[in-house]
């Protein structure tokens, strides 16, 4: 269907990866790896999840994304002019508008990773991981599945909603913070032996995948009807996105 008309565009943009990561008292506590996952199929998971959520009848195009495309941001001229004088709106359908060339649909819809801060300290999970908060009375083991979902019009690229995908829809993710909530978006807590010995053995462990693949489903089929207006329109989220 590219180069003809759609009713719906999907860009996956999460990649095929999964941080192993360790937060302590000290800095040198902290260490992060990122693991390749390919074999998870998680952005097969995406896609027909989002296919599925969709109104009955609605045609959809599957686009490849190439990250290549998109080199990193300098985060080295991230001044306090640039940032005054950003317009974050229109990077962004700068962006899908590159990713998406050559395609012609009514509407876009991008999952991406999500970036929550860990309770109340300085860091922060990313997307799909494991994280050993090793902390004075022993460590905790949280896997979690945070993704972001923005859906963009077709004609100039404007945002017409966004969210993060959320399981617990009750509250915002300001409020579940400050109900204790460790991380804003799907995780749950593991046994201490949970936490890979080496963080390559984790690509492998088929309960952290599953674990994953069973938050990512279920936030998305919860929250994508609620975009897509086949129920009443999500709270915002404040929860940061990359």
């Amino acid at each position: 269907m590219a180069g003809g008309s759609c009713d719906f565009g999907v860009v996956v943009t999460t990649g095929d990866e999964f941080a192993v990561q360790t937060t302590g008292l000290t800095i040198f506590q902290n260490r992060k790896t990122v693991v390749p996952i390919p074999g998870w199929g998680l952005s097969d998971l995406i896609f027909a999840r989002t296919r599925a959520a969709v109104p009955a009848g609605a045609s959809v195009l599957r686009i490849p994304y190439n990250s290549a495309k998109f080199p990193p941001r300098d985060e080295s001229k991230d001044t306090l002019k640039d940032r005054l004088f950003r317009d974050p709106n229109a990077e962004l359908a700068g962006y899908m508008r590159e990713a998406v060339k050559g395609t012609n649909c009514r509407h876009y819809i991008q999952i991406l990773n999500a970036i929550s801060p860990i309770g109340s300290s300085s860091y922060t999970v990313r997307g799909f991981g494991i994280l050993n908060q090793d902390v004075v009375l022993g460590r905790r083991i949280f896997l979690h599945a945070l993704a972001f979902i923005r859906i963009f019009d077709g004609r100039d690229f404007a945002i017409v909603r966004q969210s993060s995908a959320l399981i617990n829809l009750d509250h915002s993710l300001a409020v579940q913070r400050f109900l204790g909530k460790l991380v804003g978006g799907p995780y749950r807590e593991l046994p201490a032996e949970s936490f890979p010995t080496r963080p390559e053995d984790a690509a492998s462990n088929p309960a952290l995948r599953d674990g994953v693949r069973a938050m990512l489903a279920e936030s998305l089929d919860k929250t994508l009807p609620l975009l897509l207006g086949r129920r009443p329109a999500a709270r915002p989220s404040d929860i940061e996105q990359r």
